[in-house]
């Protein structure tokens, strides 16, 4: 009795948790005139729409097939920050990694992949921000 009382709250916590995840979704259509890295792969400059569902940030090109996925965590949104939709990238010298997607004002951190913590080591970092069309 107790064990099942305790995996009918485990069960209604995650879903829940699941139920929260996919209220926050939306897109942005953005163009972005330089090449970016978001986790292992790098992009061309061109014009994207950039969607979020639940943990799962999605960049996919407006003119061309293929796309890239990166995990993101939750990162802000309140009555003191920038709302417009807006992505940011973190500079390296020439190499710009997306660090931020800021959609339907809430703001998501990607996770930093390896390449991307080797670069922060070596190099210290700039702010590139890019607003979104609409």
């Amino acid at each position: 009795m107790k064990s099942s009382k305790w995996m009918i709250s485990v069960a209604f916590a995650l879903f829940a948790l699941l139920a929260s995840a996919v209220a926050q979704t939306g897109a942005i259509l953005i163009s972005i005139p330089f090449n970016f890295t978001v986790g292992e792969q790098i992009l061309p400059a061109g014009d994207y729409r950039v969607s979020i569902d639940g943990a799962l940030l999605r960049v996919m090109p407006i003119d061309r097939g293929g796309g890239v996925f990166a995990l993101t965590m939750r990162n802000g949104g309140g009555p003191n920050e920038n709302l417009n939709p807006r992505l940011v990238f973190y500079n390296y010298g020439t190499h710009r990694v997306l660090s931020q997607a800021w959609i339907y004002q809430t703001g998501y951190e990607l996770l930093a992949s390896a390449a991307d913590l080797e670069y922060a080591r070596a190099d210290k970092h700039k702010q590139t921000v890019v607003l979104a069309l609409r």
